[in-house]
């Protein structure tokens, strides 16, 4: 009844939003922003002034965020406005967290507007709302591959060929380190063609004391979850989503990799890892390495303060010499039953692909403009350090879409509990997986079945 009433008061809350807004009503092969444009000219990035001024009436972008992410969204629509002075937007920015069921209600009311913000690790979930973009972007001759910073599209293009959305921002990661406990311990510091063999053997040998005074090799972040199954050059499922590999030799042995760190105290077990957090516990130089994501590193950064000397470097390659890593991707796609399908478009050519907004991103984040991603963004330093952020560009080319969201949340879930039994049960890859490979399987089954 309480979900019921959630959803109602959303219905209600919604549609006294303008939210599929009226006017200029026209489709993708109409004249539109932007269509007499050549691939990269300025006008393709949403900076012309050839056909802005044909574009009016009124959107409604619907999103999420908080703290400066946001306000770099809200100063993105401005730049938007700006270009287009006769459309009117109406802005709905929800908190990040329990966004997806306010986001379900509104779609299925009709009322989540015209442009909704998306991320390619939904998997299709919501993909019967969206518009295609393809013939947007053939229209108006956007060399997509030109423009975009390496990696950041990737996972925008359905299985079948149908572009969701358009990316604006991506995070990834790197291995942060405490040159202090590598120079105790008599360890050089890792470099970008290290192995995940490396990986384990520095882990260990960087660890050293006992109970309250040991340190560790590696924290256990959240996120070394999603490098398991990757990291030997295997991988959860196949590429359609309809077989499970956790029982691949390769998979298994990636789950192993972190049991056996576990084992050896070179990351915390479950009890070390629950006595404080696993920032703090690296700011605080209690472990050597920590994965540091895009998003927490001036967070991070102000906490190590002068507290020790560190560096980053790149997540270790897999077997083949591929750097693995994973990405958050932020987008936005077209509400298919928008009324104003053409000010849709240019919002969100416009944000995806305008360097003004680029640079605005790249305060805090990486942006989707590879112009903006190669200049502004890499010539940024984490903040309060000399540590350079072109790394962070670097990693992305290779990374991969965070695996566990949208479609396959359930299998998700279960793949969680298979780490959980490696990390936590201490019981082997091998074992886990014969306890929940037949599990996930299902759970894949049942996406296709619902389809």
């Amino acid at each position: 009844m309480k979900k019921y009433l959630l959803i109602l008061f959303i219905v209600v809350f919604m549609t006294g939003l303008t939210a599929c807004g009226g006017g200029n009503s026209n489709q993708a092969g109409n004249t539109a922003a932007g269509s007499d444009t050549a691939t990269g000219n300025d006008s393709a990035a949403g900076n012309g002034a050839n056909s802005e001024q044909e574009i009016s009436g009124e959107i409604t972008v619907f999103g999420w965020g908080g703290g400066e992410e946001l306000q770099s969204r809200k100063d993105a629509t401005k730049v938007f406005k700006k270009l287009y002075p006769k459309v009117k937007v109406n802005e709905v920015w929800l908190p990040a967290d329990n966004v997806d069921v306010k986001l379900d209600a509104a779609l299925a009311a009709g009322n989540a507007g015209d442009v909704i913000m998306m991320s390619p690790d939904w998997k299709g979930l919501r993909t019967k709302w969206f518009e295609d973009l393809n013939p947007y972007i053939e229209r108006d001759q956007l060399d997509l591959e030109a423009l975009f910073t390496e990696g950041v599209d990737g996972g925008y293009v359905d299985p079948d060929g149908k572009r969701e959305g358009m990316p604006a921002t991506a995070s990834d990661f790197m291995i942060a380190y405490n040159k202090e406990i590598f120079d105790k311990a008599g360890v050089p510091y890792p470099t970008n063609d290290w192995t995940w063999d490396d990986f384990a053997n520095i882990a260990k040998q960087v660890s050293s004391g006992e109970g309250a005074n040991r340190i560790y090799g590696i924290v256990s972040h959240w996120i070394l979850q999603s490098f398991a199954p990757f990291v030997y050059g295997g991988a959860p499922y196949n590429e359609d989503w309809t077989k499970q590999t956790l029982d691949d030799e390769n998979t298994l042995k990636g789950y192993q990799l972190f049991g056996d760190l576990v084992k050896a105290k070179a990351m915390p077990d479950d009890a070390a890892a629950k006595s404080m957090p696993m920032d703090q516990m690296f700011a605080a130089g209690k472990a050597a390495m920590y994965p540091l994501g895009l998003f927490e590193a001036s967070t991070i950064a102000k906490n190590i303060g002068s507290n020790f000397e560190w560096g980053i470097v790149m997540l270790p390659k897999d077997p083949s010499g591929k750097t693995v890593n994973i990405k958050f991707q932020t987008g936005f796609a077209m509400n298919k039953d928008s009324k104003n399908k053409e000010a849709a478009w240019a919002y969100i050519k416009t944000v995806s692909l305008n360097k003004e907004v680029g640079d605005l991103y790249s305060k805090v984040n990486l942006p989707a403009l590879k112009e903006s991603a190669d200049t502004t963004f890499a010539n940024l330093k984490i903040e309060g350090t000399d540590i350079s952020m072109l790394d962070f560009v670097t990693g992305l080319q290779d990374a991969i879409t965070f695996p566990w969201g949208g479609s396959i949340a359930k299998a998700g879930d279960l793949y969680e509990q298979v780490w959980q039994e490696v990390t936590v049960q201490g019981k082997s890859a091998e074992e886990a997986a014969g306890a929940f490979a037949s599990q996930i399987q299902a759970a894949f089954d049942s996406i296709h079945q619902s389809k």
